[in-house]
């Protein structure tokens, strides 16, 4: 049987009483609260199997229409990076803000085995979800070092990452899952150094922060959260802060200037990067605006999560404060201002008017309910709820948990669901994945606003989300003396959640400008090379799209920029420009037969090549 370290898990206030030692069924009640015989059961080892085996299902099944990517920025970006970093350093520069390399560094190897787009997507994909399963290894971990023997831990941990928040990420090629993998045994190394301050375990604790930043800049607030901590652990262990304080500012400096200087080498103008986006949004913003996102950012956890989220709030803040009453500072500290500045930090920057409000023009919905940004912190709150369930939490912290969920739902409902375009897009399910059950409520046409909602009308998802997370958190005081059927009936609704949240994307690859590539190669017999008309700006973003497209998908052909206006000519054959290229006349240039995408075409300038396709006739007057 495991016995909770002391300190290492949420304090025995939020606990059954000592008084409560038979729970009515004949079996021993230890004195934390947990029932011996309950958590020794065969039982837990059979939900453990399902549970592990859901978590491995939802992960296939969602990913199995991952064919291609499809955002051309968080997914090319790190495909592309990961190009660069294998030793191709003539990739076609890249547009957009850029991501930290620490997940392109992990694909880079695949670039010295395989050149083809699509089995590379794949692959990186595949890798993703074995992280994303993997991630129950430390997660189990994490909960033996708060008190549950191995069977409990491996279920509540499989549990925790059935849940759409996670799942819906398995049909992408997206950083989030090495983010939550890294950040799982950076806790554990945070639950080390606490146990048993070392300077080596410092340094593995600093390097495990530092390795989070590299996964994504928005991993500066982590790296924020760890110098708070270990200034705060100067008090009883100087030693600790001495070491790991300088070490924490020498390792993040270097991840900022490595990331920089790969984003300066694969961006298109150098420069890149999201912390320099920051204050943008703090001029741009106001105070109102930011509580509305703060407050749906909240509330969007509290349901992808049926409550969870909220119950491992309420036991990460007790937590905390008990430490700080007695400045015996540890694992509640870090989780709690771990948890706190990713929620505001992912507050603060979707706090865009330009997006927001977005008038007439093209309506984003994700950034009303986006939950990326959150969705790797709330599984820490979800499997600290769910120890503390399974361990035996008194009614207290559960109906805590439940005025908390109505503190933040009832303005969301009542103030901030009447203002939001439901029908906007999401830029990709990923962006809002923990939302994603609902999304058959989300209407397709606009409607006025504002617009109050209710039960019946278009508006109404925010109302039956809410009595979503209501009830679930009305129902865990009504079992929270039977773990067994609280935690099976969690795992049903994760599964559903997650079956349900499945998205139906599409997957935007050039395969018109391929196919036609590849018809030009059989015609000339050779591998063409591809000019990107960067002075052809179509409408919105399509030049930027298929800009990042091109350079990812006609690979292992060189593809490069040209801008003639601004001096940089073509230096191949093969165009890819406007579909209505006003210049093609002048250039003589002919358009190659069925390969338009997004207002672009290709192109063939004249020369050998052109005359032999034209006789091919492959090629349009």
């Amino acid at each position: 049987m495991s016995e909770a370290i002391p300190g290492a898990a949420p304090p025995r206030g939020l606990l059954p009483s000592r008084e409560s030692s038979r729970t009515g069924t004949g079996t021993h009640r230890r004195a934390d609260g947990t029932t011996v015989a309950v958590l020794r059961s065969w039982w837990w080892w059979v939900a453990a199997a399902i549970a592990v085996g859901a978590c491995i299902y939802l992960h296939w099944e969602i990913s199995r229409s991952a064919i291609a990517p499809r955002t051309p920025w968080d997914e090319i970006h790190p495909l592309e990076t990961a190009r660069y970093l294998a030793g191709a350093h003539e990739v076609m520069p890249l547009s957009g803000s850029g991501y930290y390399p620490g997940w392109a560094l992990m694909l880079a190897p695949l670039w010295w085995f395989t050149d083809d787009p699509e089995r590379l997507y794949q692959l990186a994909v595949l890798i993703g979800n074995v992280l994303a399963v993997a991630t129950i290894a430390p997660l189990t971990l994490l909960a033996r070092r708060m008190g549950l023997p191995v069977a409990p831990a491996l279920t509540v941990s499989a549990l925790a990452l059935c849940l759409p928040g996670r799942t819906v990420l398995a049909d992408y090629a997206l950083s989030e899952q090495a983010i939550l993998f890294v950040l799982a045994w950076t806790v554990l190394a945070m639950h080390a150094l606490w146990r048993r301050p070392t300077v080596l375990r410092t340094v593995v604790f600093v390097l495990c922060v530092s390795a989070c930043y590299l996964m994504h800049s928005r991993e500066l607030a982590l790296v924020a959260t760890a110098a708070v901590w270990l200034a705060l652990m100067a008090v009883r262990h100087w030693r600790v802060a001495a070491v790991g304080l300088p070490l924490l500012a020498v390792t993040s400096l270097a991840v900022r200037r490595f990331s920089a200087h790969v984003l300066d080498a694969t961006l298109l103008g150098g420069s890149g990067g999201k912390e320099d986006l920051l204050g943008q949004v703090f001029e741009n913003g106001s105070a109102g605006l930011f509580t509305r996102v703060l407050l749906n950012q909240s509330w969007a956890q509290a349901v992808g999560t049926a409550g969870l989220a909220a119950i491992g709030a309420v036991v990460v803040t007790v937590w905390a404060v008990h430490e700080l009453r007695r400045w015996r500072i540890g694992p509640g500290v870090f989780l709690l201002g771990t948890c706190l500045s990713a929620l505001l930090l992912s507050a603060v920057w979707w706090t865009r008017p330009d997006f927001l409000w977005a008038g007439d023009g093209y309506v984003r919905l994700d950034v009303w309910v986006y939950t990326r940004y959150v969705d790797h912190v709330a599984t820490l709150l979800v499997l600290v709820a769910l120890v503390a369930l399974v361990r035996g939490l008194r009614r207290g912290p559960l109906l805590a948990a439940l005025g908390l969920f109505a503190a933040v739902a009832l303005p969301v409902v009542l103030w901030v669901a009447k203002d939001v375009p439901l029908w906007g897009a999401l830029d990709g399910p990923g962006n809002s994945s923990a939302l994603l059950s609902w999304v058959s409520m989300f209407p397709a046409e606009p409607f006025p606003l504002p617009q109050q909602p209710t039960i019946g009308n278009e508006n109404r998802f925010w109302v039956w989300a809410s009595l979503f997370g209501a009830a679930a958190l009305a129902a865990a005081p009504l079992l929270r003396r039977a773990p067994r059927v609280l935690v099976s009936l969690l795992l049903a609704t994760a599964v559903t959640l997650s079956l349900q949240a499945d998205p139906s994307q599409r997957r935007d690859a050039p395969v018109a400008i391929e196919q036609a590539v590849e018809r030009v190669e059989a015609v000339t017999g050779e591998q063409a090379e591809v000019d990107m008309d960067y002075s052809c700006s179509g409408p919105g973003l399509t030049r930027y799209q298929v800009m990042n497209w091109l350079g990812f998908w006609l690979s292992p052909r060189d593809v490069d920029l040209a801008d003639p206006p601004q001096g940089t000519p073509f230096d191949s054959e093969y165009v890819v420009s406007c579909a209505d290229w006003p210049e093609a006349a002048e250039l003589g240039a002919l358009r190659v037969s069925d390969s338009g995408y997004y207002g672009y075409a290709l192109w063939v300038l004249p020369g050998e090549e052109q005359a032999a396709l034209e006789e091919a006739g492959l090629l349009d007057r």
